[in-house]
């Protein structure tokens, strides 16, 4: 998933805080307060099905249904994929945002992305990890109490018209803070062998008669 300047910006805004301050406020004693969150799902499956001339794997997913994928030449250990691995996939995604007075002898920071790749070595069960981060930064422009609606102009010159949802997290926003957000994301993959069948108990004897 790859977020526009515009997407951040209005996530940036509908999702300030009310404000308090916070352990990393200490650091920045002129900033308005911080606001961070951060979520995590992980799914695991278990592969029902490989064919590796055309690279397609097929999985069972926790529901029971099954779904087939076709596995890019990135994966260079598909061979070591067995039918009955397990495939644990993760997904985190965390957001953190800061709103701090303007500093009129620095302009806006340009958006910065950084993406770090890894993945196992040949010969091993597929494993990888994909990171990316992106800082975005924006200024208040105008902001309307009444209508519930602010102006944020990003770095690039870019305006966005967002509508507040809780307009009680903007009480110490004013025109012209600097909004920054940090977006982080990562997936992680991994193929696992299946674990060791637990063996199935003896049906239970019914008690003799008396």
């Amino acid at each position: 998933m790859r977020l526009s300047h515009s997407a951040v910006l209005v996530a940036l805004a509908l999702a300030v805080p009310a404000l308090a301050q916070t352990a990393s406020s200490a650091a920045k004693p002129k900033s308005h307060g911080s606001y961070s969150t951060s979520e995590t799902k992980t799914v695991t499956a278990t592969v029902t099905a490989i064919d590796l001339a055309t690279r397609h794997v097929t999985l069972q997913l926790p529901d029971g249904t099954s779904q087939t994928f076709v596995v890019g030449p990135q994966a260079r250990n598909l061979p070591q994929t067995k039918v009955g691995d397990q495939v644990v996939v993760q997904y985190q995604e965390a957001i953190e945002i800061d709103v701090t007075p303007a500093d009129p002898t620095k302009p806006l920071p340009q958006p910065t992305e950084a993406v770090a790749v890894e993945r196992s070595d040949p010969g091993k069960k597929p494993e990888g990890i994909v990171a990316r981060t992106v800082t975005l930064t924006g200024t208040v422009e105008a902001y309307d109490p009444v209508k519930k609606i602010a102006i944020i102009k990003g770095s690039g010159g870019k305006t966005v018209e967002v509508q507040v949802k809780h307009p009680d997290r903007w009480t110490k926003v004013k025109v012209g803070d600097t909004i920054t957000a940090k977006y982080s994301e990562a997936l992680a993959i991994a193929v696992q062998p299946a674990g060791p069948k637990m063996p199935t108990p003896p049906p239970a004897k019914a008690p003799p008669a008396k």
